[in-house]
C-alpha cells in the first residue's frame, strides 16, 4: 500500500529583542529556523552572530521593517519590560523601553506574520491598572489577530528556578491551538519529566533561594550561594574579580561575567518556548 508523504517547508521565525536567543533556541528545538534576528546589545550580538550562524542579525528594532525583513512564519519578541518591572519606575507603555512595544506594531503590520508569540514580565498586566495590557490586546486585534495569554512558570518546564512570565500567542486571523490555554493535566506534568529534582521543591534546593524571593526589591538570600565575600571591607565596595581560593566563594564578577549574567537574566526559558513552539508546529504542518 502507498502511504503519501507531506514535505512540508520547514517553517520559519524573526526574533525582535532577541537578546541571546532565547526563543530561537526553543523554536529551533521544536523544527523551526530562525531568519532574523534584531538585538541592539552588540555583546548579545555577538553570541547570536556565534549560535545562530545561518541568521541575519539586526541592531534596531527603530530601524528594521520590510525594507530589510523577510515574512516569517511565526514572529516572537520578548519586548522590554524595563518600563512595566516592579523593580523599574513603572512608566508603562509610555516608558521609552516597554513602549517599543508599538515598534512590534508596526512591524506587525509590515510583515503579516502568521503567527506571534510575544513574553513580558507579569508586572505588565497590572500596569496602569490594567491599562498597558489592555492596549496591547486592543493594538493585535486590530492588526488583526486572535489569541490567548497565560502565565508560565519555568519551573515546570524541567528548569530549577522560579520565573514567571506572561505569554500571549496569536494567529493572522484564526485562534492558537486550544491547548496553549487548557491543559488536559495537571499543570507540573507539562513538559514530562523534570529530572531527579521534583517541582515545586523545598527553598534549599534552589540555586539562589531568597527570604522574599518574588515580592520585594530587596532579597536576601538564605544560603549565602548568591553572597560575595570581601575580607575586611565593610567600608569598601567588592572587588571585582572572578573567584578567590579561599572557601570558593564568589568575590565579585568582572565585566565581562557581569555581562554575561545580565544577559541571561534578560532570556526567555528556551523550555518555555519549545513547548508553546511545538504546539505551533503541529498547528503549522495540520
Amino acid at each position: 500500500m502507498h502511504v503519501h508523504q507531506h514535505n512540508f517547508p520547514q517553517p520559519i521565525i524573526g526574533s525582535l529583542f532577541a537578546g541571546i536567543g532565547g526563543f530561537d533556541l526553543g523554536f529551533e528545538a521544536a523544527g523551526f529556523k530562525t531568519a532574523w534576528q534584531v538585538e541592539i546589545d552588540p555583546v548579545c550580538r555577538a553570541v547570536l552572530a556565534d549560535r545562530f550562524p545561518h541568521t541575519r542579525q539586526f541592531d534596531d528594532v527603530r530601524t528594521c521593517g520590510a525594507h530589510n525583513l523577510g515574512y516569517v512564519d511565526v514572529l516572537t519578541g520578548g519586548f522590554p519590560c524595563q518600563d512595566v518591572s516592579t523593580m523599574g519606575k513603572q512608566r508603562g507603555l509610555k516608558g521609552t523601553r516597554t513602549g517599543l512595544f508599538f515598534e512590534v506594531i508596526r512591524l506587525i503590520n509590515e510583515l503579516q506574520p502568521g503567527w506571534l508569540v510575544l513574553e513580558n514580565v507579569t508586572g505588565l498586566l497590572f500596569s496602569n491598572d490594567g491599562e498597558d495590557f489592555a492596549t496591547v490586546i486592543q493594538s493585535l486585534a486590530q492588526c488583526g489577530y486572535l489569541g490567548y495569554w497565560r502565565v508560565l512558570d519555568a519551573q515546570y518546564f524541567g528548569v530549577p528556578t522560579k520565573r514567571r512570565r506572561v505569554f500571549l500567542v496569536a494567529g493572522r486571523g484564526k485562534h492558537p491551538p486550544f491547548e496553549l490555554l487548557a491543559d488536559a493535566a495537571p499543570v507540573g506534568t507539562i513538559s514530562g519529566k523534570t529530572g531527579a529534582t521534583e517541582f515545586p521543591c523545598e527553598i534549599d534546593a534552589w540555586p539562589c533561594p531568597t527570604l522574599l524571593a518574588g515580592s520585594a526589591h530587596s532579597q536576601i538570600n538564605i544560603g549565602g550561594t548568591g553572597l560575595a565575600a570581601c575580607a575586611n571591607g565593610w567600608d569598601s565596595m567588592v572587588n571585582r574579580q572572578r573567584t578567590i581560593d579561599h572557601h570558593g566563594l564568589c568575590a565579585g564578577l568582572d565585566a565581562a561575567n557581569f555581562a554575561e549574567t545580565h544577559a541571561a537574566g534578560n532570556a526567555v526559558c528556551p523550555q518555555v518556548v519549545e513547548w508553546i513552539a511545538r504546539h505551533l508546529m503541529r498547528e503549522i504542518r495540520s
